[in-house]
């Protein structure tokens, strides 16, 4: 746009230039010289170069018998004598054109000059704070700002259970085991014998076991033998200790008793084994935890309308059961979780309203007039019983430039070399940060530019 309008004043200029060259021909049998006039924009200097040609025109040859009026070169009329007027016509003529051409270079620089000036952005970060309130909202039929009350309601309880088996992490050792059973001893004496604790019975296959206790053999009641059965186990560890019923069968220890066994069983070699762990069974359930509340929370939400927001977490209640205790063997356990969950509702515009008036009179008192919010109002809620729930509110504000303070900074750093301004900018209480676009010093306040961003 600049440069149509350059060019049409240059063009103007030299119509005119052109015709008073043609009212002066109109009027002398002089030769006008020819001007050209050429122009162009250099961007690297910022400015416009304008080229002034004049082109004598050719003059008609003479009759011989003409002598020429202007005096020889080197040859000035003598004092007192007038110059020819051929002479003097076309030097004023000349002279015509370079003061034009001259007018026209001069006029151009002054209507570019404006323009060489380079536009500063100065980029200013304002002071923001975030502000934050916590209120308890009760979940009622109305709105009541000074209860902070607001319209909601108490969804139906919603009862869901899943289960899932985990293989088990636990670690076990068991050193090796020693068959247990019982020996039945018999006494065919008159009189009661007592046998102790510890004693040695063999059994036919060469193992031995001993009794774990005392115990008296009454005596014999013919046609009844006496008789009493006490705990024993095999003195050697693992399965060769587990013995058929009737592997001892016959006298021992003493006179007149004799011994027979029952099944020995138990004995074991020494093993590691899987079992279960606190850690599995809390793992199982978190996890249960979360894919239910997703379930339940999906049931819920069918319940919720348009206008209404459910607050999480939800209020439930949970059952967890699993198929093995801590520290059984077991290479898998499945844990069960039953939760039964109540949802709460509320007015999503009327608690909205409520959490921005709360947050704007909060900024009022701590910030002043000179600050305006930033973006949305960010709002959690947490439930704290059937009719009331927790909530936060979060806000950003930011210091506001009205145009008339907009002026004033502009004013007060044009001109000023770039360390100067970023001194007197940073003083501002509204400034938190402040950069240049270009290393230059400023200019004056027609080409700086101010950029305000915010976070």
């Amino acid at each position: 746009m600049q440069d149509r309008q350059i060019q049409n004043d240059i063009d103007k200029l030299l119509h005119e230039l052109n015709q008073r060259q043609q009212n002066q021909r109109a009027h002398t049998t002089d030769d006008i010289p020819h001007i050209e006039a050429n122009q162009e924009y250099d961007p690297n200097r910022q400015q416009w170069d304008v080229e002034i040609h004049l082109y004598p025109r050719a003059e008609p040859e003479e009759p011989a018998n003409v002598v020429e009026s202007v005096p020889p070169i080197g040859q000035e009329p003598q004092p007192g004598r007038r110059r020819p007027l051929q002479w003097v016509k076309h030097h004023l003529v000349l002279l015509s054109a370079i003061l034009c051409a001259c007018a026209l270079v001069i006029g151009g620089l002054l209507y570019v000059s404006p323009f060489w000036t380079p536009t500063t952005t100065v980029t200013i970060v304002p002071v923001s704070h975030t502000l934050e309130t916590r209120l308890t909202v009760t979940i009622g039929g109305s709105t009541d700002k000074t209860q902070s009350q607001v319209p909601g309601r108490i969804l139906p309880t919603v009862t869901m259970s899943q289960a899932r088996t985990i293989p088990t992490t636990g670690k076990a050792h068991q050193d090796a085991q020693s068959a247990h059973g019982y020996i039945t001893f018999y006494n065919s004496a008159t009189y009661a014998q007592t046998i102790p604790a510890g004693t040695l019975v063999a059994a036919a296959n060469g193992v031995q076991v001993v009794t774990d206790q005392d115990v008296t053999v009454s005596a014999v009641n013919y046609p009844t033998l006496g008789q009493a059965s006490v705990s024993a186990h095999a003195t050697q560890a693992g399965p060769a200790g587990n013995l058929k019923a009737g592997a001892i069968y016959g006298p021992c220890c003493r006179a007149n008793i004799s011994a027979v066994n029952g099944a020995f069983t138990g004995g074991q070699d020494a093993r590691d084994y899987q079992s279960v762990t606190q850690h599995d069974i809390d793992a199982a359930d978190t996890s249960l935890k979360a894919s239910l509340d997703q379930s339940t929370i999906a049931a819920l939400q069918t319940q919720v309308k348009s206008t209404e927001t459910l607050t999480t977490p939800l209020h439930c209640q949970q059952k967890t059961s699993a198929n093995h205790q801590s520290g059984e063997e077991a290479s898998s356990v499945q844990v069960t979780l039953d939760e039964t969950c109540t949802g709460i509702v509320y007015e999503t515009q009327a608690l909205q309203t409520l959490l921005t008036q709360a947050l704007t009179t909060q900024a009022r008192q701590q910030l002043g007039a000179l600050y305006t919010p930033s973006g949305d109002v960010h709002i959690t809620s947490t439930t704290q019983g059937t009719t009331t729930i927790q909530v936060k509110a979060t806000e950003t504000w930011v210091y506001q430039f009205s145009q008339a303070e907009q002026e004033r900074v502009r004013a007060s750093i044009a001109g000023k070399s770039q360390a100067q301004a970023k001194s007197l900018l940073l003083a501002h209480s509204g400034i938190q940060s402040v950069s240049f676009s270009n290393d230059a010093t400023l200019p004056d306040i027609d080409h700086i530019r101010l950029l305000f961003l915010t976070y």
